[in-house]
C-alpha cells in the first residue's frame, strides 16, 4: 500500500476520533441565485473541506438547534490528518428566510461571516416557481409541487391571500427585510453581499473577493470561468404583463436594500 494509500486508510478508521472542523462563513442565500454552484466552487479552494451535505439547514430547526453544538459539529469532516488552517462552510438558502434564524447563528457564532448571493427578485421569483413547478413527480419533494400558473401564483401573494411558506416566490425576494438582522447581529463588516451577475461575469473575481473578506487565502491555480448553477429547463416564458407588475412592485423594496447595505446593487437583469 503506498504512502497516498495509507493515509486515506488511517484517515477512515481515525475519522470519528479527530475534532471536526468548524466554518469560517455561512452562505445563507438568496434561493435560486447560484448558491450550489458557489459552494461547488469553494469546494476546490485548498484549505476548505466542504460539508458532504449543501444545505444543512440546521439553523431552520429549533429541535436540531436544541440538541446543542456538538449536533451541528457532526454535520461537518473531521480536520485533516495532515497541514494546517483548514475551515469548512455551509450554504444553506433558507436561512434568509425568518428572522429568528439570524438570532439563532449569533447565539453559538457572534463573529460568523455571512455571505449572500443577491439576484435580481423578478427572474429569481420565476425561477423558485419553475422549480417547484417541475416538482410534481420528484422523489423526494412532491410534497412542494405548485400546480398553479405563475401568473396565478402572482396575484395571490400580491393580494394577501394564505400561501405555503415554499410558494412566497415574491416574499422571499425582499432582501431588504432578510438581511437587516444578520446586519443587526453582525455588523455590516461580516455580511458581505456577492451580485448574481458579476458572479455569473467573472466567477474567478468573485472568488477571490469572497477569500480575502472571510479570512481565507487566495485561490492557487487555475480558477472556474463559468458558474455552472442548477439550471432547470422552462417550459414557458414569464408573462410580460407579471413582469411589468413585479417590477413596480420590487422598485421600492431595492431601493430599501441599497439603504440597508449602503450601497448601489445593481442586480437588474436585462
Amino acid at each position: 500500500m503506498g504512502r497516498g494509500g495509507s493515509l486515506n486508510w488511517l484517515g477512515r478508521i481515525t475519522e470519528p476520533l479527530r475534532p471536526r472542523l468548524v466554518p469560517s462563513f455561512l452562505i445563507v442565500g438568496a434561493q435560486k441565485a447560484g448558491t450550489s454552484a458557489l459552494f461547488k466552487m469553494l469546494a476546490q479552494h485548498p484549505k476548505l473541506v466542504a460539508p458532504k451535505v449543501k444545505e444543512l439547514d440546521f439553523f431552520t430547526d429549533p429541535v436540531r438547534v436544541a440538541q446543542g453544538n456538538g449536533a451541528y459539529a457532526r454535520c461537518f469532516p473531521a480536520k485533516p490528518l495532515r497541514g494546517e488552517g483548514f475551515s469548512t462552510f455551509e450554504a444553506s438558502p433558507a436561512y434568509m428566510f425568518e428572522p429568528v434564524i439570524a438570532e439563532r447563528i449569533h447565539a453559538w457564532f457572534p463573529y460568523m461571516h455571512i455571505v449572500a448571493v443577491l439576484r435580481d427578485p423578478v427572474p429569481r421569483a420565476f425561477s423558485a416557481w419553475n422549480m417547484f413547478r417541475q416538482f410534481q413527480h420528484h422523489a423526494k419533494y412532491s410534497r412542494l409541487h405548485d400546480p398553479r400558473s405563475f401568473q396565478q401564483a402572482v396575484e395571490e401573494e400580491l393580494s394577501g391571500a394564505p400561501v405555503p411558506f415554499a410558494h412566497r416566490y415574491i416574499g422571499h425576494g425582499n432582501y431588504a427585510a432578510q438581511l437587516r438582522p444578520f446586519i443587526r447581529l453582525f455588523g455590516r463588516e461580516h455580511v458581505h453581499i456577492i451580485n448574481y451577475k458579476d458572479l455569473k461575469r467573472d466567477p474567478a473575481a468573485q472568488l477571490q473577493r469572497l477569500c480575502l473578506a472571510v479570512g481565507l487565502p487566495p485561490f492557487q491555480g487555475v480558477l472556474p470561468t463559468e458558474v455552472k448553477a442548477n439550471k432547470r429547463p422552462y417550459s414557458q416564458s414569464m408573462p410580460a404583463e407579471v413582469a411589468t407588475r413585479l417590477r413596480a412592485h420590487f422598485a421600492p423594496q431595492l431601493a430599501e436594500l441599497e439603504a440597508v447595505l449602503g450601497e448601489r446593487m445593481g442586480l437588474r437583469e436585462e
